[in-house]
């Protein structure tokens, strides 16, 4: 039997979290057998929102983490197929994993939004992105333009640098050696703030295809005003550069 402890947060999105659990539930529910799922939910309000791995933090104060096999870390914007505990009870996982990065499928996008980063990214690289996060207009004529434009490439499962930050495979390895979440930036740059300390303890981040998520498009961020989402992203980098290079 594999224990997970499921931590979601939602934000002004009642309806999405309710249909996320319901899938979590049935998922659940077709596994009984083999899996035990613990769920907890981060209601985020104007008044009290301490931002995406700031609610999970304080959430997870109460948790003993490594009681579980897996914690899962999630957004709410999100539907998990029936066999998805299925097939993560199914997965071998190595001693040294710390991060399996699960198939999230974009209907919008209609491509997988994993693997989010095959490689760890220069610090140049880095740059240039804070730039465009600080100057918001280049972000709006790369988003309308480039983006656009990108072909999506399938991947094999294997090793990559970072999964996406809407749904988040945390194994009980990860937890013993690098303890509980402490990222004390609002939004953004999760992915990296893991990958960066998945590296320093040696251990891997796994793409695992088989394991599948529906993505319904960032119920949340959306609703943030440009220059908000913007300025969330610049100060987010700032703390990835400073802290680990």
């Amino acid at each position: 039997m594999k224990e997970i402890a499921l931590f979601c947060v939602s934000y002004q999105s009642d309806k999405e979290r309710d249909v996320f659990l319901a899938s979590i539930n049935i998922a659940a529910k077709k596994a009984i057998d083999r899996v035990n799922v613990e769920i907890y939910v981060a209601n985020n309000t104007i008044g009290n929102n301490p931002g995406y791995f700031g609610a999970v933090k304080r959430l997870m104060q109460a948790v003993d983490v490594k009681t579980y096999d897996y914690i899962i870390i999630s957004n709410v914007d999100l539907i998990v197929e029936e066999d998805f505990f299925l097939k993560l009870a199914d997965y071998t996982c190595e001693e040294n994993t710390g991060w399996i990065a699960p198939q999230i499928w974009s209907h919008l996008e209609e491509r997988d939004k994993n693997p989010k980063i095959l490689n760890r990214y220069s610090l140049k690289k880095l740059n240039i992105l804070k730039a465009f996060y600080q100057f918001p207009i280049l972000d709006t004529i790369y988003t309308r333009t480039f983006y656009r434009q990108k072909k999506y490439e399938s991947h094999p499962a294997g090793k990559i640098y970072a999964g996406h930050g809407s749904l988040i495979i945390l194994t009980n390895e990860y937890f013993k050696r690098c303890g509980k979440i402490d990222f004390p930036v609002f939004l953004f740059c999760e992915e990296i703030y893991l990958a960066e300390m998945c590296q320093k303890a040696g251990l891997s981040v796994e793409y695992v295809p088989t394991i599948k998520v529906t993505d319904s498009e960032h119920a949340s961020t959306s609703r943030m005003k440009h220059s908000f989402y913007c300025r969330c992203n610049y100060e987010a980098m700032q703390y990835i550069i400073k802290t680990f290079y």
